[in-house]
């Protein structure tokens, strides 16, 4: 296995190399890939290992393993990390490309690079106290790559908001014309090299990674309804564990005709000095047992090309429902109603009051917040956000069933 991790990680594979990569066939232009962050490599026993700190493993390498992470240890070019394992291992570019997505996504690669976008334009998503700007390839890829976030308005600046909000980016660029190369996804501090066909979940983790690096704010898998034309109502906080129908019963209530507005469908951001929520207007996340139920719901959702997620899960991801893009953006509002989502076969829906214990432990199972620990504030907020909230549970076995229940909540 050429530069794989013993471990047994993937890795490119024994794949024959069937052309020889020509010395001036490869522009040197492009990002500069080094040792991730917290990458540490030690000699145990005399065979060289990579510990690495964001997945806390600790893998042993191969000799050609070996020879890349020297190379890795200075930077060195894509063109020219190419050049040097096609000379020592016989390596095609397309095999270089692989391995080198493979190591990105484990964390043991980062990339640097100077984004070419032109301009500074893009989409802006505000989460929090942070404004990020969103900036895509142009051509027929990046317009695909950029579809589900339709939703987003535009910014035409590099400033950060009058408001005190932070200003932050998220840069995708092209390696190259061909559907085959790779794609980078740069944050302002590191880059990820990756297939273009699993591009779009990492350009989502990355800026969730951005959303979450606020420690002022404790982080809710919640999907977020809201009645834009009654802000004092409050918010609808759906939650549940995974496969319980949050996304689909969101969508769904989201286009309906009961006023709901659907400001977030995954994550929520709770603020403890205020006892305010704002849902993330990420684009939602269909994941291929929705798709027949949401086709004629959510414009354009066929027209999203499948994505396989790591995990396994066909998705596809669409634009938030247009009532969402109708108001002026996302806000602060206090929670009115906490709902747990238990999708059961052959159940009439039912909602079940849930005390504020209960409900905070649910919160809690998926909630995240900076350093794995709730501070006592943040404890104390959430406590009040709960017990000052209705909470219950709701039963039930198609979405169509809970929407009218759903958007009554409100009423």
């Amino acid at each position: 296995m050429h530069g794989g991790l013993a471990s047994g990680a993937k890795a490119a594979g024994d794949v024959a190399v069937d052309e020889a990569a020509a010395p001036n066939s490869v522009v040197d232009l492009g990002p500069v890939l080094h040792l991730a962050e917290g990458v540490l490599p030690l000699v145990i026993a005399d065979r060289p290992v990579l510990f690495v700190e964001a997945t806390q493993r600790l893998n042993a390498l191969n000799g050609s393993a070996g020879m890349l992470v020297a190379l890795l240890a200075d930077g060195i070019g894509l063109a020219e990390l190419r050049r040097e394992l096609h000379a020592a291992l016989g390596l095609s570019p397309a095999e270089v490309d692989a391995l080198v997505a493979d190591w990105s996504t484990q964390r043991i690669v980062a990339a640097a690079f100077a984004p070419c976008a032109e301009g500074v334009g893009g989409l802006s998503l505000h989460a929090g106290g942070r404004e990020i700007a969103i900036r895509f390839p142009l051509g027929a890829w990046g317009a695909e790559l950029a579809a589900p976030y339709a939703h987003l308005p535009a910014t035409f600046s590099a400033m950060a908001p009058a408001d005190g909000r932070s200003m932050t980016s998220v840069t995708v660029e092209a390696m190259g014309e061909g559907p085959d190369d790779l794609a980078g996804i740069f944050d302002t501090r590191a880059g990820t090299l990756t297939a273009r066909a699993a591009a779009a979940p990492i350009l989502r983790g990355a800026i969730v990674d951005l959303v979450l690096d606020q420690p002022e704010y404790v982080a809710l898998h919640a999907a977020c309804l809201v009645d834009p034309d009654a802000p004092e109502a409050g918010a609808i906080l759906l939650i549940g564990a995974p496969g319980a129908g949050k996304s689909t019963l969101a969508a769904m209530a989201g286009v309906a005709g009961g006023g709901l507005r659907l400001a977030g469908d995954d994550i929520v951001l709770f603020d403890p000095r205020t006892g305010l929520v704002m849902g993330v207007p990420l684009p939602l996340t269909v994941k291929s047992g929705s798709w027949d139920r949401l086709d004629g719901v959510l414009p354009n959702l066929a027209a999203q090309p499948p994505i396989l997620r790591a995990d396994g899960q066909w998705l596809r991801y669409a634009p938030l429902p247009p009532r969402a893009s109708s108001a002026a953006g996302p806000g602060w509002h206090r929670v009115a109603v906490i709902v747990d989502l238990r999708r059961q076969e052959d159940v009439a829906a039912e909602a079940i009051p849930q005390s504020p214990i209960e409900c905070l432990g649910r919160l809690l199972e998926e909630g995240f917040v900076q350093g794995g620990r709730c501070t006592s504030a943040q404890m104390r907020g959430l406590a009040r956000m709960v017990d000052n909230a209705e909470a219950c549970a709701l039963r039930y076995a198609e979405a169509e069933q809970a929407l009218p229940w759903i958007e009554a909540l409100l009423g």
